[in-house]
């Protein structure tokens, strides 16, 4: 994994696995652990998403060091790395199904789509490891919660008219924040009509608009769709201290995020108890914390993740919470409805 590096001064630090690890080590959780050594997707596990051209157009930029975009350099190194993680989303697709329960992954490179890349992103292991569960593994509806402050586009273009796929993304509102997709509006279309569902967070948004927007979207079309697999993506990213966005969650707020999703996979009537989840973003020295916030709420962890970490500080600037709860307020209300038409929760 430390091979996943983009070059001096780029802000995907490829340091963050083996510290998290070894921060793992250090409150006592990886003997709770198993790891599995990584197995290498290969090229009909990318086809599974990707298109031909589109593969051997990677292939080309690898041969000659080139860039998918100006963030976005491709080496072997990194085509090695990212079909490591595609190739480990696979194999999370068949534990869940054998054995329950919950399985991570540093992956979670959602915005490369069929036949592009960008955002740091070659290979789009959310999706594939989507489709895996249905057209290899014969599941009806997976569900992808994709939590990263970013959007995830890639994902969303790939199931925009797929019914099979339920897209939901909460992200900082696109007019603020690459990659610029994600408004109420965009549900899909055709088949897919109403089985993408975006939740774009004002900034500066902090626990309490995320855990609204969580608990009003989130959790009663999970009822409703009764997804078989549950795919959760996203890193720190959401974190007021990250240095490439402008949301306020703190390590609480991660790990009731985390949390939430772990309770609609695995408690209740009809919970699926197959949950993927997949970790890799998150940009400055926290990182790490805010990934064993995360951790300790998808497993139910009594943790004190808090202690682990450096001080928290907050950055200047932001609205006052009423004016946060109203803009996260009309949001939601905007998004229903959108919904309305196709989801019987929203009506």
């Amino acid at each position: 994994m430390a091979k996943f590096n983009f070059g001096q001064g780029h802000p995907f630090h490829p340091q963050r696995f083996a510290h998290f690890l070894k921060l793992l080590e250090r409150v006592g959780l990886d003997k709770c652990l198993e790891k599995l050594e990584l197995e290498p997707a290969t090229q009909d596990d990318l086809r599974l998403v990707h298109t031909e051209s589109y593969l051997a157009y990677i292939k080309h930029l690898e041969n000659i060091n080139g860039r998918i975009t100006m963030d976005t350099p491709v080496n072997s190194d990194v085509t090695e790395v990212q079909g490591l993680i595609v190739g480990s989303g696979l194999q999370a697709a068949e534990l869940v199904l054998e054995d329950g329960g919950i399985v991570h992954t540093f992956g979670g490179l959602h915005h490369a789509g069929s036949d592009y890349g960008e955002g740091f992103c070659l290979y789009n292991d959310v999706a594939i490891t989507a489709r895996a569960l249905i057209e290899r593994h014969g599941q009806k509806r997976v569900l992808i919660f994709d939590t990263d402050a970013h959007q995830g586009n890639g994902t969303m273009d790939i199931f925009y008219d797929d019914p099979r796929v339920l897209f939901i993304s909460i992200h900082q509102d696109p007019r603020t924040l690459y990659p610029g997709r994600g408004f109420v509006h965009e549900i899909g279309e055709g088949e897919g009509a109403g089985y993408t569902i975006n939740i774009p967070m004002p900034p500066y948004s902090t626990n309490p608009q995320y855990e609204r927007a969580i608990d009003e979207i989130f959790k009663p079309i999970v009822k409703e769709f009764k997804p078989d697999v549950i795919i959760r993506n996203g890193g720190s990213d959401p974190y007021h201290g990250d240095e490439l966005t402008l949301l306020g969650l703190d390590y609480d707020g991660l790990n009731m995020m985390a949390s939430k999703v772990r309770q609609a996979s695995m408690e209740g009537p009809g919970a699926c108890k197959k949950q993927i989840d997949m970790m890799v973003s998150g940009y400055g020295d926290l990182v790490i914390y805010g990934w064993l916030a995360m951790f300790c709420g998808t497993q139910g962890l009594d943790v004190d993740y808090k202690k682990q970490a450096p001080v928290e500080y907050r950055i200047p600037g932001g609205y006052a919470q009423d004016r946060l709860d109203k803009m996260t307020e009309d949001m939601l209300g905007k998004l229903k409805g959108h919904l309305k038409e196709h989801w019987n929760c929203f009506r």
